[in-house]
């Protein structure tokens, strides 16, 4: 059966409420906490007492209602909360066309019910408005629609109208005309004045609510839990880097300022002395030893993540101030700072065969990529050697060595693309697939 929209004849009777202003991160997280907590406690207040309307009338145009006494009777025993208004109840069956209004048109009941009520019942209408107290609920059976209009002081929402006329719809539907009003009429009373708190949105609210809380704070125990284990962990390097702090300090000063490679190291120092001193200082506001809830909060957790930060960096780049004083000044160990110089190297030279292999070359023919990479590594393995020796020696200035290593590592990497060059040249089957691969 259609549904009519209600109106407020001869004006709006259903005026939309202003809605409020968004609430901001602190009253939704007030909400969330108190939701629940109000929806839990809400059934134990004391339940408001039943009021019956206080008047109920039928008004059968179309002769549709068998028993008119019964239903009347049904709809006195519909129970209004009684801190609602003081209800006048009546249903209504009548003919569109014969109320002078368009059975066609989306008004066409809401006209018809304002028609009626001009001519029958003027009491209903109080200026623009419906009267107070009134709640009429009205059926157009053969044009099968279903209407419900209400004075101010018993209004509902929107969803509320829309909920009284979808109670109805059904048993309208079947042709229990009577069945319908009473429904109708129930399920009005149950949203009129209904407390908040049993409103469906509330309680779904509520629900969603313990979901966030809970998910909170499992998010906030996980974030306490990891920056107390950063804590730990920084705590332990921090110790090393302090333990170190003074044989780096003596290292930077040793970096010669003059050496191509010894510029970028003393990039490093710079980085190494500010992430050294933030640590002390984050090391100075944060407990020694946290407690089971310590960094819950996201300020302390973001403490010990900064904490964390400047001790690693700080870590990471103390071992590579004192390798490079060793290397360029050819102190303390500094064949030990060579061999960890020239490893990726020496990696890069150990991987040829494999590399070859996964290309699927090793069959190739004299004179292909394959076989220039293999004569490429074999002397760039042997100059290694030379210059290897040179540095350990001191026949080359350490910036000289260095230099003659990046040479190397520049020649294999030039033999290894062409490799891959070649391989994707033999594959691909045109420029489009070449650039891909």
């Amino acid at each position: 059966m259609a549904r009519s929209h209600s109106f407020a004849a001869p004006g709006p009777s259903r005026a939309h409420a202003p809605r409020q202003a968004p609430s901001r991160a602190l009253a939704l997280l007030l909400l969330a906490c108190l939701m629940p907590l109000m929806v839990l406690a809400a059934p134990c207040a004391p339940a408001a007492h039943a009021a019956p309307p206080v008047v109920v009338e039928i008004d059968d145009e179309q002769g549709i209602i068998a028993d008119p006494d019964a239903l009347g009777a049904q709809l006195s025993e519909t129970s209004f909360r009684d801190v609602a208004a003081q209800v006048e109840l009546h249903a209504v069956t009548l003919d569109i066309g014969a109320q002078g209004a368009d059975p066609d048109a989306d008004t066409g009941l809401n006209d018809a019910v304002r028609n009626y009520a001009t001519a029958e019942h003027p009491d209903w209408i109080d200026g623009e408005k419906w009267a107070d107290h009134v709640v009429i609920l009205t059926i157009d059976p053969g044009n099968r629609k279903v209407g419900i209009y209400a004075g101010e002081d018993v209004k509902l929402s929107d969803g509320g109208f829309e909920d009284v006329q979808d109670a109805m719809k059904d048993d309208a539907q079947d042709g229990d005309w009577a069945q319908a009003f009473v429904a109708g009429a129930e399920e009005y009373a149950d949203l009129l004045a209904r407390p908040w708190w049993q409103s469906p949105g509330a309680i779904i609210g509520a629900f969603l609510a313990l979901i966030a809380l809970g998910a909170g704070l499992a998010a906030a125990l996980g974030r306490g839990v990891r920056a107390r284990r950063r804590m730990r962990t920084a705590r332990e390097r921090h110790e090393d880097v302090r333990v170190k702090r003074r044989e780096t300090d003596q290292a930077a000063a040793r970096i010669p300022r003059d050496s191509v490679y010894g510029a970028s190291i003393l990039a490093d120092v710079e980085d190494y002395r500010r992430a050294a001193c933030e640590a002390e200082g984050l090391a100075a506001r944060l407990p020694e030893r946290p407690g089971p809830l310590w960094g819950v909060a996201g300020g302390t957790a973001g403490r010990a993540k900064e904490y964390e930060e400047s001790v690693r960096t700080a870590d990471d780049a103390d071992d590579t101030i004192i390798s490079a004083a060793r290397l360029l000044g050819r102190t303390g160990d500094f064949a030990g700072a060579w061999q960890l110089e020239r490893r990726p190297l020496d990696e890069s030279l150990a991987a040829v065969e494999d590399t070859i292999a996964q290309a699927g070359l090793d069959d190739e023919a004299p004179g292909g990529a394959a076989d220039a990479l293999r004569d490429v590594a074999r002397e760039v393995a042997g100059d290694l050697e030379d210059i290897s020796r040179d540095y350990l020696e001191g026949a080359r200035t350490p910036d000289a060595c260095l230099e003659r290593l990046d040479e190397l590592t520049d020649r294999l990497s030039l033999a290894s693309a062409r490799v891959r060059e070649e391989v994707i040249g033999s594959s691909a089957h045109d420029e489009e697939e070449a650039d891909v691969m």
